[in-house]
This record gives structure tokens, sequence and C-alpha cells, in this order.
């Protein structure tokens, strides 16, 4: 089977093995232009895999061995010489498909080092982690676009290169199709080198998509190759958004009418997407600077009404996360047309969408439960019914990978391959067919954490983008050290491009909800072990106070969050005091380091007690609401939209300045790029003074976003000392800051 690359392909490979040797996959070539004396003809796909090893354990051999032969035969890894220290071998008779293999390092074999992708096999009698090794299939053609990007001139200009099969038929130049939103031009064909050029025109703001598909003189079809820029985003980079994020059945109806209050807080209210993308064209979330929008999941669930956990109330599934077509929009919402409708949309106004994806679970009604493709695609309950989690001895803590959320949501067994597989596809699909911007991943730790990186990695492969589709995941945890510890094993360049940042929304709610006698020194030290713990891993947090699954803040201000939903559900405050707290909170959210997540409704201070009094319908904006809310939205709206231009809050080094049990100020500076920013904020009822140590802020004239008031740190020593008011928000940036006008 062992055939070492000679000659021209082994150039080839020998120019590709960086890449290679970080991902044992065989998806890439290179062009013509890059074999020198290999001769002018077009570039071909490059077959099977070439493994990569650095030996730890042994100086005289290192093998590999792999499902593909049944974990039979160990293939032996020569001494590459133009690479001193790392040993390769390439096999180019594996069948196209997924394969799993191991390093064999001194006798013992491990996971590959160099590869971060991962599934499970069967080998000797257990099911095993291995490494994964992708093959495509030579024998069709492939285009691959290399860059797509806007001009001075208002246009997009691209190139794609076709790579022959194995019949090296080359590309025939009058099969090359490009779809794209504006008017496309093919600039250039050239078959002797696989070259594609072509040019969008006319276009506007907000996301361009293109689709390039050709042929080979023989009829041969490539597969889509995608593309995708963005002409004016609201945030360049996805680690400058403000995410808003969207309970659809519970947001706005169709035509954005406002909802009524569904009969009972377990029923359908009937929001639509069709709702959703007209509060978006009111400019709802572009006033307050939101950048993408995150869709509860949009699944086809099933119509009956079932027993919640707490087995004494009916649900419907209203939130998306029964999943009875794990592929079909759910029509109630408005099916495939309106979610098209709605990415487009927001889209053609510069903001991203995330769609919420369920790869842990299915309804059981969902055809994949009851017709499996193989056996052992679930994890099965035995006799007297499945491991519900946390019920009759079946422990979140001993069977999160097993247990079932409830009865009838089967749990999805992620060491057969096949499920694994199926997850990426499902994403993939979700991705290709409406063109969003990412994912947002339910349940992460339920399922092995290889699964959440082979999908976060197949949707950053799948197409050209120098802002490559996202994966965020939810991974719940408690307050406490061990939490960001918890979190980061899923963080990092491999990994999830973040998680969102429970420990944050819990020491800010300790804080300010509940008056932790640790003041703020408790969220500053919340906000160092994060900061410790990700430092240079290029990871970003996702920052909350609140979500879809816990308590809304304002409730939890109030002491007003333990009654049943249904009998004794969270009252409305009337207390201003209440949403001054949850002014400060969101102020804190939208000034700290990270990724804003804004959940419907905390602009407004919505009350809600437990799941599912924290998902009450969205009331209508302005409306009738009390001033203490309104002043709620607006600081949203002036922070939101600061940020939206602002460096030094999307992206400055923080350093606390000040911290006090009821007063607490930092800093972030974005240096050059962006300047510095102060912010200070207090807990307390009256008025404190705050006194700024030396050099906090560079010498100026500095003007409180807010408010509008100045501050002189021009002359004299020391900063001078101000009084903040109670429950303030200060945000200061440089009069002559552009942002703040």
């Amino acid at each position: 089977m062992r055939k070492l690359l000679r000659g021209c392909r082994g150039l080839q490979e020998t120019l590709r093995r960086s890449r290679v040797r970080a991902l044992a996959v065989s998806t890439l070539a290179l062009t013509s232009a890059s074999l020198g004396g290999c001769g002018p003809r077009p570039p071909a796909r490059v077959c099977g895999a070439t493994f990569w090893a650095q030996p730890v354990y042994t100086d005289s051999q290192v093998t590999v061995i792999g499902s593909w032969d049944g974990w039979a035969e160990p293939v032996a890894l020569e001494a590459a010489p133009e690479e001193p220290g790392w040993w390769r071998v390439t096999l180019e008779e594996l069948p196209p498909g997924d394969h799993g293999y191991l390093i064999v390092d001194g006798g013992a074999p491990r996971l590959d080092p160099h590869n971060p992708l991962t599934r499970f096999a069967e080998r000797d009698g257990e099911e095993v982690e291995v490494s994964l090794a992708v093959v495509t299939d030579c024998a069709q053609p492939a285009l691959r676009v290399q860059s797509f990007a806007p001009t001075p001139e208002g246009s997009l200009e691209g190139q794609a290169v076709f790579y022959t099969a194995e019949g090296r038929a080359p590309l025939d130049p009058e099969s090359v199709e490009i779809s794209a939103r504006g008017e496309v031009q093919l600039t250039a064909v050239d078959a002797e080198t696989g070259r594609v050029d072509f040019r969008v025109t006319n276009a506007s703001q907000g996301k361009h998509s293109v689709r390039v598909t050709a042929r080979d003189v023989d009829g041969n079809a490539t597969e889509a190759a995608r593309a995708s820029t963005w002409v004016e985003p609201v945030a360049e980079r996805w680690r400058d958004s403000l995410i808003y994020h969207v309970m659809v059945d519970r947001y706005r109806g169709d035509e954005g009418a406002p909802l009524a209050e569904p009969r009972d807080v377990g029923a359908r209210a009937g929001g639509t997407l069709d709702g959703v993308r007209a509060e978006l064209e009111r400019g709802t979330l572009s006033a307050m600077g939101v950048s993408t929008l995150w869709l509860s999941p949009v699944y086809v669930n099933p119509d009956p009404a079932r027993l919640g956990r707490d087995d004494d109330h009916l649900y419907e599934g209203y939130h998306g996360y029964w999943v009875q077509d794990s592929r079909g929009v759910d029509p109630r919402i408005g099916g495939e047309r309106a979610l098209d409708e709605l990415v487009a949309a927001a889209h053609e106004r510069g903001i991203r969408v995330l769609l919420d994806i369920v790869p842990n679970h299915v309804y059981e009604d969902n055809p994949r439960y009851l017709a499996p493709k193989e056996p052992g695609w679930f994890n099965e309950p035995p006799p007297g019914g499945p491991c519900v989690c946390g019920v009759d001895g079946c422990s979140w803590e001993q069977f999160i990978m097993t247990c079932w959320f409830t009865d009838y949501l089967p749990d999805l067994r992620f060491e057969h391959p096949g499920v694994m597989r199926e997850a990426v596809d499902d994403a993939l699909w979700w991705d290709r067919r409406f063109d969003v911007d990412g994912v947002r991943i339910d349940a992460v730790f339920m399922m092995p954490r290889g699964a959440t990186r082979w999908i976060a990695h197949a949707l950053r492969e799948d197409e050209w983008s120098v802002t490559p589709d996202v994966a965020i995941g939810e991974a719940f945890t408690g307050p406490g050290d061990s939490a960001i510890d918890a979190l980061r094993y899923y963080l990092g360049p491999d990994g999830l491009d973040s998680v969102f940042d429970f420990p944050f929304m819990w020491a800010v709610r300790d804080v300010l909800a509940h008056d932790a006698p640790a003041g703020f020194a408790a969220l500053e030290d919340t906000l160092l072990d994060n900061e410790a713990a990700l430092a240079g891993s290029g990871a970003v947090l996702s920052t909350i106070i609140g979500n879809h699954d816990t308590s809304r803040f304002i409730s939890e201000v109030v002491g007003d969050v333990s009654g049943d939903p249904w009998a004794a559900p969270s009252v409305q405050p009337s207390d201003p005091e209440a949403y001054a707290r949850q002014r400060v909170a969101l102020a804190l959210l939208l000034t700290a380091p990270g990724v804003p997540v804004l959940y419907y409704g905390d602009e407004i201070g919505l009350a809600g007690g437990r799941d599912p009094d924290c998902r009450r319908v969205m009331p209508e904006l302005p409306g009738a609401l009390a001033p203490a809310r309104l002043e709620l939205l607006a600081t949203v709206q002036r922070l939101g939209s600061f940020r939206r231009c602002s460096a030094a809050l999307r992206r400055g080094a923080r350093s606390a300045v000040v911290v006090e049990d009821d007063v607490y100020a930092f800093t972030r500076d974005a240096g050059e790029e962006g300047g510095a920013v102060l912010v200070a904020v207090s807990r307390a009822p009256t008025p404190q003074p705050i006194q700024l140590p030396a050099g906090a802020l560079p010498a100026g004239v500095y003007v409180d976003v807010l408010t509008g008031e100045t501050l002189d740190l021009s002359v004299g020593g020391a900063p001078p000392e101000w009084t903040l008011p109670a429950f303030a928000v200060s945000v200061l940036t440089r009069a002559d800051d552009p942002c703040a006008q």
C-alpha cells in the first residue's frame, strides 16, 4: 500500500507539507506555476493522505496504523531529508472517505499531536478516540476559490483554480458558471493553468457570496466552490461583534406585529422569521449597533405538547430544540422562504446571521431515530426507560455523554463514526443552503470535543473568506475558579471560536443584583482569571448577563425568580432602582472585553423567572414603556453604537484603575488604532467620589459618551476627583474622538 511520492508528485507534496502536517487530509493541490520543471499543464488533485510525525519515544522507527485495513498492518514512516526531525509517509491508494489512524512511536499508539481532528473507531474490541484523515475523491475534478475581495472601484474581483481529476482531462472553458448577488463578469479563463478570473459589479453594502462550478472536457462536474466577502459590514471581524439573541416564537409576528402572551408559558406565541425581518428592517437592531443576529433553532418541531422535566406542565416545541426534521425549517415560523428573506435582509445591512444547531439529540419522531442508518447511532435506553439527565440516579456528572434530556429526546452516540459525520454534514447543509455566517452549537458538554472541533473546522474550510464562519458553543457552567478551565477545553485555533462566558454572568449578578459583600473585586478577579486562562490562545469569550435558560437579570435584582412560572410568574418591576442596576450591568456587558451577547428584551429590562418564564414575548417598542425602561434602551443604543465605532471598546487592552466595593473603573486602550476609553460604574444608591490614579488616561479633555459632560485632564498633576451619581455609568473618551460625535 505504501508509496512515497517522487518526481513531480514528490515536489507537489513537499510544497504542501506544512498544511498537511497540521491536518492529515488530501484536499489540496498546487497550480502548475508552482511546479517549476514539471511542465505546463493544469493542476491536478492530489490523492491519498500524507502522515507526518516527530519521534518522541524512539529514534529508529515510527509507524502509522489505521482503520483502512482494520488496524492490521503498521506502515513505516521514513525520514524526510528536507525537514530534519520529521518523518513521513504517503498512502496514495486510500479510498475516499473518513479514516481513523494512530501514530505508533516507541511501540505505543497515540493520537497525532499535529492533527486536531478526531473520531471514534472500534479497535481491539473497544471504541477509542483516534485521529481523523479525510480523503477526497480524486476521480472528480475540483474547484477552489483563491481570492474574492472588494476593489477601490467598487466592484468585487475573484479568482478560482480548476484541478483536474486523475484522468487529467482539462477544464472546459465554456462550462464555467458563477452565481452571485449583482452582475457577474467572467474576465478570464485559462484551461492550461486552470485559472478562472471573475468580477462582480454593483457591489452594494452587505455580504456577497459566489458559487463557481465547472466541468472538464469529458463532462465531469465539480462541486460548487464557494466564497464570500463583505462590503461595509457593521463589524469587520467576528470578534468585534455585538450579538443579538432572538427566540423567534417570542419576538414578533408576521410583518413585525406585536405578540399577545401565549395561553400559558409553555405554549407557542406565534412569532415568525418574517417578524424578525420586519423589526430588522425598521432599524431596531441597527440602532443598538448590533452586528450579528443569533436565531433560536428553526428546525421543524412536533405539534403535540409534552410534559417537561418537572412532570407537572405541558410544553410545546416553540423553542426549536425538539428536532423532528434535521434539515427542515418549521413552516409555523415561515419555512425556508422566510429564512432566506431574513438572511438576505440582514446581509444587505451588513449584519451576520448565526443559526442555532442541535447535534446532540433528536425528537423521538425524527426519521433518524425511527429508522437509523445503522445500529448503534443512539444511546439506547435499558429496560425501564432511558437515563434522563439528573433524574433517578442518572447524574449529570456521571452520565453527561449518554443521558437523554427527557424520555422523548433520544441522545445520539458520537462514538459511532456515522453520527459524527452526519453532524458535520448537517452543519454544512444549513450553512450552504441559507448562506449563514456561523452557528451556535447546543449542549457542547454533552458531546465529545472531537464533534465540535470537526464541525468548526468544516465550516471554516468550506468556503474561501477573510472572515470564516464562526462556531460558538453552549457550555453551561456555574461560578467559581474551575469554570474557566472547563470552558477553555473547547477553545483555541483548532476548536470553537467562542463559548458563553457564564463566569462573567454569575459575577455581574453577584455584584449588581445580589450586592455581594466582595463588591467589584469579585468581578475583577473573574476577569483576571479569564484573561490569564486564555492568554495567547486567540480565543474570545461571548459575554452575557442572562439567556433563554436563566432567569432574567432584572428579576434577580428584585428577588422574584423562584415562583412557579405557571402559577406565580415574576412581576415586571416598577422600582426605578432595579432598572438602574440593570443599566450598570448592560454597560459592563457592552464595555468589558469579549463579544457581548444581548438577549432580546434585556435592553428594556424584560422580567422573567426560571425557564420558561424567562422567554416572554417582546413588548412593542417604544409602546407604553416606563421612563426607566426607555432610559435603559437609550443607554444600550448609545453604548452599542459607540462600541460599533470604537476600536478601544472592541479590542483594546483592559486595565483596572479603581476597584472598590461600590465603585469600579477600568480602561480599554487600543493605542494608535483607537486611543483609550475609561469606564466607571457605581452600584451605590448614593453619589460616590472617585479618584483616578495618575496616568490612568493620557492628558486631554474627555467627554462622557452618555451625558455629553466633559472632564479636563489636560492640566495639573493627578486627575481631579469627581463624583459618580447613584448607580452611575460613565464612559469617557477624548473629546475629539469621532466615535463620540
